[in-house]
C-alpha cells in the first residue's frame, strides 16, 4: 500500500518493505544465537522473506505452509478500518459485538483462524525438532499465544503486536502424546 495508514492487510501478498527489511534483520541479529533445529513460515512474501532472513547462513530451508496466513480479511483487505465501518456498516456492527466468532465480509472469523494456525503449530512442533522456528502475523501469533496460555480466544486482543516481535513457548511432548 503507497501511504502510512494501517489497513487490513490480512492475506493480501505484498512483498517485505524497505522497514521491514530492516527489521528482518534486526531481528536476525537478536536471534543469531539461537541454533533453530527448523524453520516454518506463513507463505505469504511478508513473512517468508523474514524467515529467510533470519535463517541465513544457517542451512536451513523454510518451509512455508498456508495455515499460517494472516486472518483473512475479506472484502476488507486493503481497507483502513474506518473505510470497512463506512462501507459494510451492518457487518461492522456485528463484529464489533463478536470480534472472534464474526467472519469477516467473504473472509473468516478469529475462531477459524485458530484451528487452521494451531494444526500449523502442532505440525510444526511435532516435525520441527528442539527448537522450530515459526515465523508468522500478528493475528495469527495472538490467537497461538491465547492457545498456548489457556486464555479464552476473546482476549487476544490484550496482547500488544508489533512487527518482528519475538514469543517464546515452551512445549512439554508427554509420553501420552
Amino acid at each position: 500500500m503507497p501511504d502510512d495508514q494501517r489497513r487490513y492487510l490480512g492475506q493480501t501478498d505484498l512483498p517485505l518493505s524497505e522497514t521491514g527489511i530492516e527489521q528482518a534483520h534486526g531481528l536476525a541479529e537478536r536471534l543469531r544465537e539461537v541454533r533453530f533445529t527448523a524453520a516454518f513460515s506463513s507463505d505469504l512474501q511478508r513473512a517468508a522473506r523474514t524467515a529467510e532472513i533470519v535463517v541465513a547462513g544457517t542451512g536451513l530451508e523454510v518451509e512455508l505452509d498456508a495455515r499460517l496466513r494472516e486472518i483473512d480479511a475479506g472484502l476488507w483487505e486493503g481497507l483502513t478500518a474506518e473505510e470497512a465501518k463506512e462501507r459494510h456498516p451492518k457487518e461492522w456492527a456485528e463484529r464489533e459485538r463478536d470480534l472472534v466468532g464474526h467472519r469477516f465480509p467473504g473472509g473468516e472469523s478469529f475462531r477459524e483462524l485458530k484451528r487452521r494456525a494451531v494444526a500449523a503449530f502442532v505440525d510444526a512442533v511435532h516435525l520441527g525438532g528442539e527448537r522450530p522456528l515459526i515465523v508468522a502475523h500478528l493475528g495469527v501469533n495472538r490467537v497461538l499465544l491465547s492457545h498456548a496460555l489457556g486464555m479464552p480466544l476473546e482476549k487476544i486482543f490484550s496482547f500488544q503486536q508489533d512487527y518482528c516481535e519475538v514469543e517464546v513457548v515452551g512445549v512439554c511432548m508427554g509420553a501420552e502424546q
